[in-house]
C-alpha cells in the first residue's frame, strides 16, 4: 500500500499548524522570551508615532478651522506687526467675509513662557471652558490653559501680573478645559485692546485674519497679491501654507526621534539574534528527525517562516496595546516631550494620541525582518545538511 501525499493547500495547513505547536509546545519559554523582547523594541517607535499623528491631527484640524489668509507686515523678508488702519485696506473686496485683527505673542509668567493671544472682544464659547469660569467680559479679564492654572493657582477671580508689563493687571475669567487642543493649555487668551496694552503696541496688530466666503478664497487671494503691489508690502500667508509648516515641523521633530530610536534599533540587533538561537541543539535534532522521516528543506524552511510570522504579529499587538495603555494610562511619559515644547516627563495635559494601521504594520515588518534575520539562515544550513550529520 503506498502512501498518497497531502493535498497542497492541507500540506501547507499542516506545515502553519505545526509552526504554531512548535512554539506554544515546544519552546515556550524561548518564545515569551522572544515576544517580549521584540515588543520592548518596538514599543518606542509605535508610542512615538502614534503621539505625532496625534498632533499632526490636532495642527490640521486648528489650521483648516482658522483663516483662509494671514496678513502681517514685511520687515526684510519677516513678519512684523501692521497697523489696524491696514484693514481699510481690504474693505472694498467683496470676496472676503470678515477680518479679525490678533495679537500673538509670547512673556514670561513666572519662570514658564507662556503664549499671549489677543482678538477683538474676547469671546470664546462656554463649552471649552471649565465648570465655573465664563468667556470675557470686561478689561482686563483673561482665559488662562488648564496648565498654568493647575500649575499656578490662576482660577477664576485670581489676579495677576507678567514681568513684561508689570503695571498691567489681569483677572482670570475662565480656565480652558483640558480635553481642548494642546495648544491651549500654556496659553493666556485676552482682548485684543489688553494684548496691545501688554505688549505696548496700541493700535497695532501682529497679523489680520482673513476669512473669504465659500468658494471664493481663489479671488481673495488675487485681491490680496494685487494689493501686496502697493506700499507698504504685506507678508501673506494662505492656509495651506500654513497647514505646510505645521507639518514640517513635526516631521523634523519626528526624524529626530527617529535617528535615536534607530541608534537603539541597532544596539538591540544582537540581542535578537542571540534570543532566535536558544535551543538551536533541540532544533538541530528536531530538524534531523523531520528530514529523515521525509520532510523536504522547504518544508522545514515553512515552518520555520511561519514561526517567525506568529512571533512578529504577537509581538507588534502586544507593542501597540503596550503603547496605548502608555499613552492613556501614563499620558505619553518621557515620550511626549520630542514632539510637544516645554511639557516636561509628564505632562500636564491629555497628550493626544491616534492610532492608524500604517505603523502597526511597520512595526510588524521590523519584527519580521529581526525574527528572519536571526533563524532562516540557521534553519536552512541544518535542512539542508543530511540527516545523519545533523542527528549527532
Amino acid at each position: 500500500m503506498t502512501m498518497r501525499p497531502l493535498p497542497s493547500n492541507l500540506k501547507h495547513i499542516n506545515l502553519i499548524l505545526a509552526a504554531g505547536g512548535n512554539l506554544a509546545g515546544r519552546y515556550p519559554l524561548r518564545t515569551l522570551v522572544l515576544i517580549f523582547s521584540l515588543a520592548a523594541i518596538l514599543f518606542p517607535f509605535l508610542t512615538a508615532l502614534s503621539i505625532s499623528e496625534g498632533i499632526k491631527l490636532q495642527s490640521k484640524i486648528s489650521v483648516d478651522e482658522g483663516a483662509d489668509f494671514y496678513v502681517s507686515g514685511d520687515s526684510a523678508g519677516s513678519a512684523a506687526p501692521l497697523p489696524l488702519s491696514s484693514v481699510d485696506r481690504f474693505r472694498g473686496i467683496d470676496e472676503i467675509d470678515r477680518i479679525v485683527p490678533r495679537i500673538v505673542g509670547r512673556a514670561y509668567l513666572q519662570e514658564r513662557t507662556v503664549a499671549i493671544v489677543g482678538m477683538p472682544g474676547g469671546a470664546v464659547p462656554e463649552s471649552i471652558l471649565i465648570d465655573g469660569g465664563r468667556p470675557i467680559q470686561n478689561k482686563g479679564e483673561v482665559i488662562v490653559g488648564s496648565t498654568l492654572s493647575r500649575r499656578y493657582g490662576l482660577h477664576p477671580g485670581v489676579k495677576f501680573y507678567m514681568p513684561i508689563n508689570r503695571w498691567k493687571r489681569f483677572t482670570v475669567a475662565g480656565v480652558f478645559s483640558s480635553r481642548c487642543s494642546i495648544w491651549s493649555s500654556s496659553l493666556i487668551y485676552m482682548s485684543l485692546d489688553d494684548a496691545g496694552e501688554l505688549f505696548r503696541m496700541k493700535g497695532m496688530a501682529t497679523d489680520l485674519l482673513i476669512y473669504a466666503k465659500p468658494r471664493q478664497s481663489p479671488v481673495v487671494s488675487v485681491y490680496l497679491q494685487n494689493e501686496n503691489q502697493k506700499d507698504p508690502p504685506f507678508r501673506i500667508q494662505s492656509r495651506d501654507l500654513v497647514n505646510s509648516f505645521f507639518q514640517k515641523g513635526f516631521e523634523s521633530r519626528a526624524g529626530v526621534f527617529t535617528v535615536f530610536y534607530l541608534a537603539a534599533f541597532a544596539l538591540a540587533i544582537p540581542l535578537i539574534f542571540i534570543l532566535t538561537g536558544l535551543g538551536w541543539t533541540e532544533r538541530r535534532r528536531e530538524i534531523g528527525t523531520l528530514k529523515a522521516v521525509g520532510w523536504q528543506t522547504l518544508d522545514v524552511m515553512q515552518v520555520a517562516f511561519w514561526e517567525n510570522v506568529y512571533v512578529s504579529v504577537l509581538s507588534a499587538c502586544l507593542a501597540l496595546a503596550a503603547a496605548y495603555v502608555w499613552i492613556h494610562a501614563l499620558n505619553g511619559f518621557m515620550i511626549a516631550q520630542f514632539f510637544v515644547a516645554e511639557p516636561g516627563l509628564m505632562p500636564d495635559f491629555p497628550v493626544p494620541a491616534r492610532f492608524v494601521p500604517v505603523p502597526a504594520f511597520l512595526a510588524f515588518l521590523l519584527a519580521l525582518a529581526l525574527t528572519m534575520t536571526g533563524s532562516l539562515y540557521n534553519t536552512w544550513r541544518m535542512a539542508a545538511t543530511l540527516p545523519a550529520e545533523t542527528l549527532r
